[in-house]
């Protein structure tokens, strides 16, 4: 074999070997990209903080309220018998399940005489959903008004919705959240909890001007950040000084207070 065969034998080998190598590599990205994502979802989804055992059945067996399994998550009626017209979309915190939020929407629904949606998000995180609100208002005709609200992450993609959808959302209430752009035409209302450590307390004052108005801003003494809801693990959380059902109760006080002052959707409105 020529000097010339052997050179093009000896450069064949070597280009070969040169896009074996790069095969290995992008297979080995593709690889750890896909366990990446895999670990994702299982860690956001399948590992998401769930309501403790026994907390939906109890919430179920509240003569107060009826509750629905629809949008990928709960719609928690008051039992009144009264048509509502007036329907709050609470948005969960993230890697939050739906379930958590149970006993709060219960607790809201009998005390503001209002239907409480929770719907499910991709991977338990409102960011990669920040819209669906919109499957909830247009599968609900009969209700004519509507809050937009949530949680932790949830509260800030609600204030993203509102802020995009000013003329169909008729008030805002974000709890242990703060809004990343201004919202404007409607009133809010923020909720913190004393004991919340999980909210960026600096971002929450600088980004105050960002809520709508007339705003109301209230601090719910006791409450810490997992109590907006009902579950545990909540990573840089610190013990609440009150238990989770008083927590809901006060809850539920200021926002029926708020939207008898705002919306005139009053107390007397709801069964005594």
């Amino acid at each position: 074999m020529g000097d010339g065969r052997l050179a093009a034998v000896r450069t064949w080998l070597e280009e070969l070997s040169r896009r074996r190598a790069l095969a290995l590599v992008a297979g080995t990205l593709v690889a750890i990209l896909v366990l990446a994502g895999v670990a994702f979802s299982v860690y956001f989804g399948v590992l998401g903080l769930q309501a403790p055992p026994g907390v939906e059945e109890a919430v179920r067996a509240d003569p107060n309220v009826t509750v629905e399994t629809a949008y990928g998550g709960y719609v928690v009626h008051d039992a009144d018998p009264g048509a509502e017209t007036l329907g709050i979309v609470f948005y969960p915190g993230g890697r939050v399940a739906p379930d958590a939020y149970l006993p709060s929407a219960a607790a809201i629904a009998t005390r503001a005489n209002a239907t409480v949606f929770v719907p499910g998000m991709p991977l338990n995180l409102a960011v990669f959903d920040p819209s669906r609100a919109d499957a909830v208002v247009a599968g609900e005709p009969q209700i004519s008004r509507w809050v937009v609200g949530g949680h932790s992450l949830g509260g800030a993609m609600a204030c993203r919705y509102a802020a995009d959808n000013a003329d169909r959302v008729d008030g805002l209430l974000i709890v242990g959240a703060y809004c990343d752009r201004p919202v404007r035409g409607m009133p809010g209302l923020a909720v913190v909890g004393t004991r919340d450590a999980v909210l960026d307390r600096e971002q929450f004052e600088a980004t105050r001007g960002n809520l709508p108005t007339p705003r109301r801003v209230v601090f719910v003494e006791g409450m810490n950040h997992s109590q907006a809801g009902w579950y545990t693990g909540q990573r840089g959380g610190q013990p609440a000084t009150i238990s989770t059902p008083e927590a809901h109760r006060r809850l539920a006080d200021e926002v029926a207070g708020w939207l008898c002052a705002e919306l005139e959707h009053c107390e007397s409105d709801s069964p005594g």
